[in-house]
């Protein structure tokens, strides 16, 4: 019995190769990464004439700043421990919150996530954690960078890694807050900045999930197992 299941798998394989490749794909959503990071505050400060395209943001206003970023693994570069990592291709979407009017804009490019270890001199040790994005916005700049940040101490920082599944949220780190800066290729090169923003955070959030496979992942994927499975008896029945 075991022979007879030998022979019949290795031609069905050779057979299929298209399809095989089809279900690999559809099984690459479970290295999809999400990271949302929401730093929000007071007094955030703006200067950010054409950026998003629901108007321009000046002053300084109430803020709540949300990013999320979704890549695939196969496009990630990371250290050994992970707490390190850059991720290009990512799909990016900012929100932006200013006393209850929401500014968007989604764009695709870079995201990095970093771990940062300190001991001062008498031995306390102070981490931080710093998530970045640069990317096209397709607005009146040719880049832009988000940065939002958090500095903690070490018995405060719930993030093992920055590739690890983790949710954390902190009200009273040592700092946090973020930064927007956009920027315009001049003639010679150059980049000239457009505009930019600051802001010191009240709180910080923290998100990475790794995406689940839809249901019609499912489905496509023990739809293509059926069909394999009618070759292969096809082919048993024929050569009987």
């Amino acid at each position: 019995m075991m022979h007879a299941l030998h022979t019949f798998r290795l031609p069905m394989l050779r057979g299929s190769a298209a399809l095989l490749a089809a279900l690999a794909c559809a099984g690459a959503a479970a290295d999809t990464y999400t990271i949302t990071t929401r730093t929000s505050g007071p007094a955030g400060t703006f200067n950010l004439p054409g950026f998003f395209p629901q108007g321009d943001v000046l002053g300084s206003r109430v803020f709540e700043l949300t990013v999320t970023s979704m890549f695939d693994s196969g496009n990630v570069l990371s250290s050994a421990d992970n707490n390190w990592m850059s991720a290009t291709g990512a799909a990016l979407q900012i929100s932006l919150r200013l006393d209850g009017q929401l500014y968007s804009l989604d764009g695709t490019g870079q995201v990095s996530s970093q771990i940062l270890s300190d001991t001062d001199g008498a031995g306390r040790t102070t981490k931080r954690f710093y998530q970045s994005i640069s990317f096209d916005p397709s607005t009146a700049g040719d880049l832009a960078t988000i940065q939002q940040y958090v500095f903690l101490g070490a018995d405060q920082f719930a993030i093992g890694s920055v590739l690890q599944p983790a949710t954390a949220y902190y009200a009273d780190p040592l700092t946090k807050g973020f930064s927007i800066t956009d920027w315009s290729l001049g003639p010679d090169g150059s980049l000239v900045q457009l505009g930019d923003a600051t802001g010191r955070a009240q709180r910080f959030d923290y998100h990475l999930a790794l995406a689940v496979p839809e249901p019609a992942t499912y489905a496509m994927l023990g739809g293509g197992l059926a069909l394999l499975a009618g070759v292969a008896w096809r082919r048993r029945a024929n050569a009987a």
